[in-house]
C-alpha cells in the first residue's frame, strides 16, 4: 500500500458510511387503500389490484407488508406459462398474487383484493372444452 501523509496506509483510514433513513410512505399508503377496496368490495362488488413492483420502496418496507398482512388459510398454484402463486392473507378479501417467468424469476407481484382472484375461476373457454372431451 501507498503511504499518505503522517505515515498511515490506505487501509489505516477509517471510512465511515451513513445511509439516510428513507422511507417511502408506501406501507401505510397500501394498508389505506386495501381499506378502502375491501370496502368498496363489500358495497358494490368491485375488485381491486395493486401492482407492488410498480411502487419505489424504502428498504425492508415490502417486506413489512407482508408480514403484516400475514398469511390465511388458502393458497393455490397454477402452472402455465410459468408459476402463478395465491395465497389470500390473513385478511379475508386480500390476495398476494406472484407470477413468476419459466426461470423462476418474479414478473408480477400483486395485491388483489377480491373474493377469489379471477385467475383462480375456471374460464368458460375450458368448461367448453371439458365438456366436449367427456
Amino acid at each position: 500500500m501507498n503511504d499518505v501523509q503522517g505515515g498511515e496506509t490506505l487501509a489505516d483510514i477509517k471510512i465511515q458510511v451513513e445511509i439516510p433513513e428513507y422511507n417511502s410512505g408506501n406501507y401505510d399508503s397500501i394498508l389505506t387503500e386495501i381499506k378502502f377496496a375491501l370496502e368498496q368490495l363489500l358495497q358494490q362488488n368491485k375488485t381491486h389490484c395493486i401492482d407492488l413492483r410498480a411502487m419505489p420502496w424504502s428498504p425492508g418496507e415490502e417486506e413489512q407488508l407482508e408480514k403484516y398482512l400475514g398469511r390465511g388459510e388458502i393458497a393455490v398454484e397454477l402452472n402455465a406459462l410459468g408459476k402463478s402463486t395465491f395465497y389470500e392473507t390473513q385478511y379475508s378479501g386480500v390476495w398476494m398474487v406472484s407470477h413468476y417467468n419459466e426461470e423462476g424469476e418474479t414478473i408480477a407481484k400483486l395485491i388483489e383484493i377480491s373474493y377469489l382472484p379471477d385467475m383462480i375461476f375456471a374460464q368458460k373457454e375450458d368448461i367448453r372444452s371439458s365438456l366436449e372431451r367427456l
